[in-house]
């Protein structure tokens, strides 16, 4: 018998008998042989494909940061102080420097969330703010580009003379890997572009989009933030243990397109066949459901048409922030149903049925079950929603060989949200 633990207090482990566990998978261990602060001081002194930071900032008035947020393990605190070392190169005063944090469509930072994010004495020395991105009177037109998305971004950025994004680069659905033009769309546009932008993935398996630089819904992220004025990314690549193993730094694009290589390597696990059960959880992508999802999009890969996904997960603030009372009214249904309440009005934002779209192609479009073990969300809601509840991970297996069968195969996938399973070729 195999004991599974999951990173959450008060959660108990899940005991799987040996014959049907498939094998525990977790995203790699990286050995980089560098300290992360080497690694940090070195993506900054060779940029990819522009001047270095100090260089670029020659002449220039002010800088604004660009944070991602919350929803994001990026160790930005960590970051931050090699950035600031080089705008102080640059003769840039403190006073000239702000930080905005790169919401999307996320709820608010607290103080107490800035201060865990970027460290205590950056909240007290700089102006730091949550971008709004429903309010119109914060936001500015910064052009139309392919494939005909208006971009509505944040009126800080024609207010600031060069815009520098930090983020991670790891593979997920939307758009093939988090990290580079993201930080701007959808991290500071308006609800229209972050709709545009998004809804091009609708029509994209997801198949051909996660773990893949190279897509559509890329593109127009691309497109849109560097004629919004992105002037340079630093991002990271962290490993299975949540340490930076990699790091780029230069223009949005290429320095992103040239950290891909290794973020794939330290996201990626083999897998020998696809499973009938695959349990996964999803730290550190815990806040809500809305971000657990990645999980759920990742396990689908792993699991054979007509299984079980159990997903582990405190879903601390329970379905969405700020997308939930749509989720409630609409609840999780098939694809084809989605786009018909899409056409109907049904949804206040269509970055909404976006991700409904996405928990539809992991579950209902393949005839998956997907059972939540949560103390977020109250079983009453999952059942509304089209969700089905279990109260440990323990009861959630039972569940799911009720369904499967005795000799169902198990897979397990530590840090779902992290990791990309890759089925081998026989």
């Amino acid at each position: 018998m195999a004991t599974v633990r999951f990173p959450y207090e008060g959660v108990k482990p899940m005991e799987i008998p040996d014959r049907n566990l498939m094998g525990v998978f977790s995203p790699p261990r990286m050995r980089p042989g560098r300290t992360e602060e080497k690694i940090l001081s070195d993506a900054l002194a060779h940029p990819v494909g522009a001047r270095r930071l100090r260089e670029a900032l020659q002449g220039k008035r002010n800088v604004l940061i660009v944070s991602d947020d919350h929803h994001r393990p990026t160790p930005v605190r960590t970051m931050l102080p090699y950035v600031l070392e080089e705008i102080r190169s640059a003769g840039i005063p403190d006073r000239s420097v702000e930080i905005i944090m790169a919401l999307g469509s996320h709820r608010p930072m607290s103080d107490r969330e800035m201060r865990e994010k970027l460290g205590e004495g950056i909240v007290d020395r700089f102006n730091v703010t949550n971008h709004e991105w429903t309010d119109p009177g914060n936001l500015y037109f910064a052009g139309r580009v392919p494939p005909g998305i208006d971009v509505w971004v944040n009126r800080k950025m024609r207010e600031f003379d060069f815009i520098l994004g930090l983020g991670q680069i790891m593979p997920m659905d939307v758009c093939g890997f988090t990290g580079g033009c993201n930080i701007i769309i959808p991290g500071l546009c308006g609800p229209k572009t972050s709709a545009d932008f998004h809804w091009v993935r609708v029509g994209i398996p997801p198949e051909d989009v996660i773990g893949r630089r190279e897509n559509a819904i890329r593109e127009a992220i691309d497109n849109s933030a560097m004629a919004a004025g992105l002037g340079a990314i630093l991002n990271v690549i962290l490993d299975g243990e949540g340490k930076i193993c990699g790091a780029v730094y230069g223009h949005p694009v290429e320095a992103h397109r040239s950290g891909v290589p290794l973020a794939l390597q330290s996201h990626t696990t083999l897998l020998p066949a696809k499973a009938d059960i695959v349990v996964a959880d999803g730290y550190p992508f815990d806040i809500e459901f809305w971000q657990a999802n990645k999980a759920l999009d990742n396990a689908a890969l792993a699991v054979r048409d007509g299984g079980v996904i159990i997903i582990v997960s405190p879903c601390y603030e329970g379905l969405s922030a700020t997308h939930g009372k749509d989720i409630r009214r609409v609840g999780y249904r098939s694809k084809k149903e989605i786009l018909r309440l899409v056409e109907e009005g049904e949804f206040t934002h269509r970055v909404t049925a976006v991700h409904m779209v996405q928990v539809a192609e992991a579950t209902f479009e393949k005839g998956v079950t997907c059972i939540l073990v949560t103390n977020g969300i109250p079983p009453a809601v999952l059942r509304e929603v089209n969700l089905e509840y279990a109260p440990d991970p323990q009861s959630a297996l039972a569940m799911a060989f009720a369904r499967m069968g005795m000799d169902a195969t198990v897979a397990v996938l530590n840090r779902a949200s992290e990791t990309l399973p890759v089925i081998q070729e026989h």
